[in-house]
């Protein structure tokens, strides 16, 4: 990985702003001087700086000149992105699975709405493994078509069935990535994967066999896939809010989707919240729905502000807007979400 730097140039003479401070200043009134002096130098030069004093002037956005802003020397810290193993090839249903169709927590229940759940033919979990993928498809069986939707923006892919994805700083390697970027850049680092050559990944060391994206092990085992990726504990942006509504409305009557993200929690709770949300607003209230997809092992993404952090909040206020899109549609959503909140 390119790494962070500063690219210098010797024909800078700091060593004159250090005589300057040191001469006629001293104690804390030195290093106020000094940082006075290169504000007033680094606003006011005419000529393009070739390194600044400390990256803190370009990272923190003290006033220069348009030369300096187009053409960065100091380049801003990028994510240090790393292999990781998300989850081994074991014979076991992913953290978090739950469907639609399983209502055994719903029984004596007579506060919740039901109305359309058992219907939405919607299932979600965490990231599988190729093993697990095989149980997941064993649960729901083969009434009908099964389309996998990955919400993972983050690169990833299996090697010998085992998950793994390159980390960045906080999970979110490809955040501000296109849809296209993001498997450009997922393929171009599986291909870099060589056969029969160890790879270290932390302190375990594999010997890939085998190496495939998702969607090339997904349809293997007879099942479509579709990706709309977004920021691990974000909100969806709004061009995948539109996205999903154009994909959902393709879908034939009788298909079955699996959501799925790292963590199977927030990015798939959200959309399967939508999909409830897409059939079902003008029937039931987005308490009820959202009551009944914790019911079935999901999250309250609604829960109090109070509790949520800022990008939680915001997730969450998303989803309720989309509520009343979908309540005040009457257009079989040719208004775009796009154009609705523009409104």
């Amino acid at each position: 990985m390119k790494q962070n730097k500063i690219i210098s140039n010797d024909s800078t003479n700091y060593n004159l702003v250090e005589d300057s401070f040191k001469h006629n200043c001293y104690g804390w009134y030195a290093y106020l001087y000094k940082y006075l002096y290169l504000c007033c130098y680094l606003h006011c030069c005419p000529y393009k700086v070739p390194a600044y004093w400390n990256p803190f002037f370009y990272k923190y956005g003290l006033h220069m000149n348009d030369g300096m802003i187009q053409e960065r020397y100091y380049e801003p810290p990028n994510n240090d992105m790393h292999l990781v193993i998300n989850s081994n090839n074991i014979k076991k249903l992913s953290k978090h699975f739950r469907k639609t169709t399983d209502l055994t927590n719903f029984k004596g229940n007579k506060v919740i709405n039901l109305n359309g759940l058992a219907n939405l033919n919607i299932s979600g979990s965490s990231q599988f493994s190729e093993n697990s993928l095989i149980l997941i498809k064993q649960s729901l069986g083969d009434a009908m078509p099964i389309i996998i939707v990955d919400l993972r923006q983050e690169s990833h892919g299996f090697i010998n069935g085992i998950v793994i994805s390159w980390s960045g700083n906080r999970n979110k390697a490809n955040k501000g990535l296109t849809k296209e970027e993001v498997l450009f850049d997922e393929n171009t680092r599986l291909q870099s994967i060589l056969l029969n050559k160890p790879l270290y990944i932390g302190d375990k060391i594999l010997i890939p066999k085998k190496v495939e994206d998702e969607e090339k092990l997904v349809q293997s085992y007879g099942m479509s896939y579709m990706r709309i990726p977004v920021t691990d504990k974000e909100k969806p942006t709004n061009d995948m809010v539109d996205y999903f509504i154009k994909f959902v409305k393709s879908l034939s009557k009788n298909t079955w989707l699996h959501f799925h993200c790292k963590g199977g929690v927030g990015r798939t709770g959200t959309f399967m919240v939508m999909y409830d949300i897409m059939k079902n607003a003008k029937n039931v209230s987005l308490q009820n729905i959202m009551d009944r997809q914790v019911l079935l092992g999901g999250k309250n993404l609604l829960r109090d502000e109070l509790y949520l952090m800022n990008r939680s909040k915001q997730r969450a206020k998303l989803i309720e807007r989309f509520y009343i899109y979908c309540v005040e549609n009457d257009d079989n959503f040719k208004t775009t979400w796009s154009q609705w909140i523009r409104t």
